[in-house]
């Protein structure tokens, strides 16, 4: 690990103490509470865009990005559950504004199962796979959109495969689906291979590869110690992909989520996790770079290793990394909290690299930290972002545009029952909280030397509803998105503030205060019996509220 000196630069991170000052208004961009907010992407309507526009189901896992054509163009995307009411199961969502983030149309990408348009049925993703998510967005400077996702189905063969559509004319048009990676019949992650956890970034350097577009992500296998992160690129604008290379040879472990920044010479850089699974490898943040369009790689440089903030950690031994609380999906903790964990981000502009990532500091509170480099391989020492004594901060990503760095991520310093030992949101005796985690940008104008917060959304969320149905789990994604190109910037967030609180009918049942509405008919049996029954996924009272969390995004 090459860090070189840098107490006095450590020292000059500023410390953002008490509340961020509050930004301007935030907005929602997953509008599923509306007739024909939803519409296919030739502005026609079917089943399913029908069914999603007055839904009300879960959106969750945003990405964002910011036109360099039109700035005032901004597409975003998440994982739509909406889709599961006419598909059976969640499909990537794709919402475009053209007015800076005010106001949005929804959709979903072309290929859902139940999809009978010409795109829809010519999607390489159509009839392969029944479900879509992890999405991941860039822009060229042309105006062409690129939008990444995976596909699996939840049942064997599992396939979990990554795919790339393209959008021109600003992201108003679809243009077609590119398969990069197919998955092989896995158990996700048990047997074969599960392609998982992408991301994509386009060159918009002007420079000779201006254009080419980028894909990382992790390739799992049955053998954690042979995941790696694969690369592989589109050098005519997402009609085709090259044959995926090893990224991050020469780091023995599991790795995964990998992000993608290119400077303004055209060099790639790429970042990911890696995790301590045996005697030789070790939890730490990592950096690659590429200076010939990806053909080759340098040898990964370990930037940091990391405490992580991990919710396993709180289960109680279980083993897992959510906690219900039904009996199938309790933790001995008798918490209730949604999967989170550790991740890392980069940027990249004239002053250099700037990488963030999400860990535990000595007391065990999660801390964002930064790490600065003027030429990707000497890094300044890790420093916090901020300086909240209390509450965990976690998930970040980070852009940079203008002379602006940006960072976002979440933030629980107003939960007054924070502990290091509690995951976000959760009284010690398992009980809501509150509305406590807040979405915090940090902006830096001097290369990532010092940083000022402000608050993005205007109603703090708890992540810890029990939105899955009948598995009575929470899930809120494993990341947020910040995009930003000269002359905007905008971020996005999954937010609870619309969901509808209730009462769990099922007998035997403890309130913890994390039930949602839901006014189904269950049969009267205490929940460990065999006839304990759960709606399906397009019964109406799953429409009304409870499960409707949704995407909100702002400008940082």
């Amino acid at each position: 690990m090459r860090i070189r000196l840098a107490v006095i630069l450590a020292g000059m991170i500023a410390l953002s103490l008490g509340t961020p000052a509050r930004g301007a208004s935030d907005a929602r961009v997953t509008r599923d509470g509306t007739s024909n907010s939803y519409l296919r992407y030739d502005g026609q309507t079917d089943d399913t865009m029908t069914a999603c526009s007055t839904g009300l189901r879960s959106q969750n896992e945003p990405t964002v990005a910011v036109d360099p054509n039109d700035p005032l163009v901004i597409t975003a995307g998440s994982n739509d559950y909406c889709a599961a009411i006419e598909n059976g199961d969640v499909w990537a969502g794709y919402y475009r504004s053209t007015d800076g983030g005010l106001t949005w149309q929804d959709s979903l990408v072309p290929g859902y199962p139940a999809d009978t348009s010409p795109a829809g049925l010519a999607s390489p993703a159509h009839g392969k796979c029944g479900a879509a998510g992890d999405p991941t967005q860039s822009f060229d400077n042309a105006g062409r959109l690129f939008y990444g996702f995976i596909c699996f189905n939840r049942s064997k063969p599992v396939n979990g495969s990554i795919y790339v559509s393209t959008y021109d004319q600003d992201g108003a048009t679809y243009v077609r689906t590119a398969r990069v990676a197919r998955g092989t019949p896995s158990g996700q992650f048990g047997v074969g291979l599960f392609q998982d956890k992408l991301n994509v970034a386009v060159d918009q350097s002007g420079g000779a590869q201006d254009g080419n577009v980028y894909v990382a992500w992790a390739r799992y296998t049955a053998s954690s110690p042979n995941n790696f992160i694969q690369f592989s690129r589109s050098t005519d604008h997402g009609a085709t992909f090259s044959r995926p290379v090893n990224a991050s040879a020469g780091v023995n472990g599991s790795k995964s989520f990998a992000d993608l920044a290119i400077g303004p010479d055209g060099t790639v850089y790429l970042t990911w996790i890696s995790y301590h699974i045996q005697h030789n490898t070790v939890d730490g943040i990592w950096v690659s770079r590429s200076t010939d369009a990806g053909l080759h790689w340098s040898r990964p440089l370990l930037v940091s290793k990391i405490s992580q903030f991990d919710s396993s950690q709180f289960t109680g031994g279980s083993g897992g990394v959510d906690c219900g609380d039904s009996i199938f999906y309790s933790c001995p903790s008798g918490l209730t909290f949604s999967r989170f964990g550790s991740n890392s981000a980069v940027a990249a502009d004239d002053t250099g690299v700037h990488l963030v990532w999400a860990a535990r500091n000595g007391d065990g509170q999660a801390k964002v930290y930064v790490s600065n480099s003027s030429n990707g391989t000497d890094w300044s020492a890790p420093a916090t972002i901020d300086g909240a004594a209390t509450g965990h901060q976690w998930t970040p990503d980070i852009a940079s545009a203008n002379g602006v760095i940006t960072a976002v991520f979440y933030d629980s310093r107003n939960d007054p029952s924070y502990s290091p030992d509690l995951p976000p949101g959760d009284t010690a005796d398992g009980q809501n909280s509150g509305d406590v985690v807040d979405t915090l940008a940090a902006r830096s104008v001097d290369g990532g030397l010092t940083w000022t917060e402000t608050q993005l959304d205007t109603h703090a969320s708890n992540f810890n509803w029990e939105t899955h149905g009948s598995r009575r789990v929470p899930f809120w994604g494993d990341y947020i998105y910040v995009s930003a190109v000269p002359g905007g910037a905008f971020a996005t967030w999954t937010d609870s503030r619309d969901l509808v609180p209730g009462d769990d009918p099922r007998k035997g049942h403890v309130a913890d205060g994390f039930d949602v509405y839901q006014p189904c008919t269950y049969v009267p049996n205490d929940i460990d019996a065999p006839s304990y029954s759960s709606p399906t996924i397009d019964d109406p009272c799953l429409s009304q509220g409870g499960l409707d969390q949704n995407i909100y995004g702002a400008q940082p």
